[in-house]
Order: structure tokens, then sequence, then C-alpha cells
């Protein structure tokens, strides 16, 4: 049975991934059975793996979640302005290695981070001769929104970057680490975010009562690399439903250097 992550919801090169690393790890056989999570009406977890060896069901759920809530909404918004503002230099002659900079998870609508991005791309622009020579470009709108531009000086550039071209540094807030999110005293979204996950994976899980019932979280921001013993804190603080047998987390890092590939590390 062939079934495309596309398809209601189903993740399979995900849960694939999950599934051999699970086999690899605990000697199981687990084989993939069905993409489950294809009728929005009827709730059911993503994916159904059955052991070839012992006939156990696994059932799989993922779920992101992130903090800030907002996250992967302004951090697309990242993405969106440094892809604005190379638009807008395109053709510009970059004989050199330039830094752009902005603030880290830069808030607001695309539809008005364009103009504000395109205000500053005039700017360098009516100020190269400046630029190329050393000087150094930088406007504050707002305390969200501030932009700096300049030739990066030798001494500052790393050893693999590049010789020309334009790199994009993100200012502020250094996930995870300038700040303490304490597990036992979760801000009130991030909690909810996390009572909402339990009751869907109740609902998904109801009618699997005889399979290994299994969450991965796919954590973004600051809850991206926390150690295992913060996570222990905050299942002692928020329990999750007893319906969710095991959680782990998901994620996609690099593994040395050069490659990426999926990172799976036990919960709960």
């Amino acid at each position: 049975m062939s079934c495309l992550p596309e398809s209601g919801g189903c993740e399979r090169p995900f849960t694939d991934a999950f599934v051999d690393f699970l086999n690899r790890n605990r000697g199981t056989h687990y084989v993939h059975r069905a993409c489950l999570d294809r009728d929005s009406r009827v709730p059911r977890p993503e994916a159904l793996y059955v052991d070839a060896q012992t006939n156990l069901n696994l059932v799989i759920e993922r779920k992101s979640i992130s903090w800030p809530i907002d996250y992967p909404y302004r951090h697309s918004n990242d993405h969106f302005v440094f892809d604005v503002l190379s638009q807008a230099l395109k053709g510009l002659k970059l004989n050199d290695l330039y830094e752009v900079r902005f603030p880290m998870l830069i808030r607001g609508k695309r539809e008005e981070l364009r103009p504000f991005v395109l205000v500053a791309a005039d700017a360098i622009r009516a100020n190269w001769t400046k630029v190329a020579s050393g000087a150094a470009l930088k406007q504050q709108v707002s305390a969200d929104w501030w932009w700096g531009f300049r030739r990066v000086p030798e001494p500052e550039r790393e050893d693999n970057s590049p010789p020309t071209g334009l790199q994009v540094t993100w200012v502020g807030r250094s996930m995870g680490l300038d700040h303490y999110l304490d597990p036992a005293k979760l801000p009130d979204d991030l909690a909810l975010a996390l009572r909402k996950i339990y009751s869907a994976c109740v609902a998904k899980f109801a009618a699997y009562a005889d399979a290994k019932r299994v969450l991965v979280l796919d954590p973004h921001g600051d809850l991206r690399h926390q150690p295992i013993d913060w996570w222990k804190e905050l299942w002692s603080a928020l329990p999750p439903a007893t319906e969710i047998e095991e959680i782990w987390s998901g994620i996609f890092d690099y593994v040395d250097d050069e490659s990426q590939d999926w990172q799976f590390e036990r919960l709960l």
C-alpha cells in the first residue's frame, strides 16, 4: 500500500524513519500497514505499523509544538524579509562579502514588512559608494524593526565564509540560552498548546487501545534542544494523558558538519 505524506496528513517518510530507528534500537520488526489520518471527520493517528514477528500494533501521532507560540510564523517572516531584500538588491555588484542584520523572529504582517525592507534596499543602493569603502548603515524604525548593513571586516570572517556575496545575521534572543523557560511553570499559551495535543491524542488513540501508542513531538524555538531532564520536569508538572504510552522528539538536524538526518530521543 502506497501512502504519500500529503494525503490526509499522513507523513510516511517521517514515520518510516522513526520506525526504522525503533527497529534498529529495540530489535522490533514493525512494517507499515496503513496511513490512518485521511478523513478529518474521524480522529485517527497518522500511521499504523505491525510487528511482522509478534503481530503487535504500533500507532504514531506526530505534533509540532513551539515556543514562542508564533515561532513558525515569525521564523517564516525572517526568510521572507531576506528574500525580499535579496531580490531588491539584485544586479548590485557584490565584489566583497557584505552583511545585513535584522532582528531575529521579526514581527509583523507581510504587507507591512515588504515596504520596510524595500526602504532599506533603497538606502543601501543610494549609499553604495560609502558602504563599499567601509561605512556601515543602520536604521531603527521601531523597537521591533531595524536593520544594518556593512562590508564584513576580514578579522570577523569565518574560515568557510565565501569571499563575495551577501550574508544575513539575525540578532536578538538566542533560543534557549539567554533566558530560562521553567518547565514547572509554563507560560499559559504553551501549557494550553500541550493540553490540546494531549486531547487530540486521546481522541486519535481511542480506537487503538490494543496498540503501542506513541506521540512524536516536533519541537521548535526554545523547545528544540531542551535536555531530557527539562522534559521530565515538564511531564511531572503537566502529566500526559494515560492514552499516550511514549513520547519522543523527532528533529531533522545536522549529524556532522555536512549532513543532516532525523534524530530521535525518548522524552517519556
